[in-house]
């Protein structure tokens, strides 16, 4: 079933097709393709060491574009194992998008574990040290044309009123209630203005570990300049109670810019459950996990 409206259709054939035309020395690896709680892209394993990534649809593409520009330049900054490009293949008349060949990173990514647990410590740390890490990036070395854009980033209310639709579908829901009431406490508080690099997607889905630890990230389709708060949606996304009070301690959070967290990571999960249930995606089950962390946290 497609996820999107507009979303290009590619069978395996195309794939191979692909690779053959624009990879020949990779031709013939064999190529099986991945299931994953990914949204954007589909991705095939190639041999042993390589990931062929094809957007889903033009956004996604435009996604792929900036990870493209912008894996090279934080790869120094990320304290984990990033996605290596090795390959950037051209449109065709069959696939209208660009599209890229990964160097395959070892592991499977952290949506499994996120909704069995419970959540390690460590990754706590971790995700404390990527969002450490990109907030220091010195944006005042680039024009602020060269920063990287995306839909996230900015104000509380901006969200709010993006997400009317699935609000509209958990008014029926018992959870309706304490959902509404954290936004309306979010929203009446405000967080320093600061403007910092977002991953913006930090959640399961973008996380490899191995052995049950975080050793990888993914997924720069989202890259932005923002609210610090946006980073902190994965303290609900990825961690639990326990995992998020280290978390919080180790970045020191103000109250303003936690309440504006747990609103994002609310106001995302409820639009993937929202979005994805019907279409049996596993982001329905991560958006519910995320939503219920929230509303556990609610006073």
């Amino acid at each position: 079933m497609p996820l999107h409206e507009g979303e290009t259709p590619v069978p395996h054939h195309l794939v191979a097709d692909l690779v053959r035309q624009q990879c020949p020395w990779w031709a013939g690896l064999p190529l099986r393709r991945l299931r994953t709680s990914g949204t954007e892209h589909t991705t095939w394993r190639l041999g042993e060491d390589f990931l062929v990534r094809l957007p889903r649809h033009a956004d996604a593409a435009q996604g792929l574009l900036k990870e493209i520009t912008w894996w090279p330049r934080l790869r120094a900054v990320i304290p984990l194992e990033v996605p290596e490009v090795l390959h950037v293949g051209t449109p065709t008349e069959h696939f209208r998008h660009p599209w890229a060949v990964n160097r395959w990173l070892p592991g499977q990514d952290a949506a499994g574990a996120a909704l069995t647990g419970p959540i390690p410590l460590s990754w706590a740390t971790v995700l404390a040290e990527v969002v450490q890490a990109l907030s220091s990036v010195d944006l005042t070395r680039l024009a602020p044309e060269q920063w990287p854009v995306g839909a996230r980033g900015g104000h509380l209310q901006e969200r709010i009123r993006g997400l009317d639709e699935a609000r509209d579908w958990l008014s029926t829901r018992p959870e309706a209630v304490p959902f509404h009431t954290m936004l309306a406490s979010a929203a009446a508080v405000e967080p320093p203005p600061i403007t910092v690099v977002l991953h913006a997607d930090l959640i399961p889905g973008n996380l490899v570990i191995r052995d049950g630890q975080i050793v990888g990230l993914l997924d720069l389709g989202t890259l932005t300049t923002g609210y610090p708060a946006w980073e902190h949606t994965c303290a609900w996304w990825v961690l639990d109670a326990p995992t998020r009070a280290r978390y919080r301690a180790i970045l020191e959070v103000d109250e303003a810019s936690w309440q504006w967290g747990r609103a994002f990571a609310a106001l995302q999960g409820n639009a993937a459950r929202w979005y994805y249930e019907s279409k049996g995606h596993p982001l329905a089950a991560l958006g519910a996990r995320a939503l219920d962390q929230c509303l556990q946290d609610v006073p």
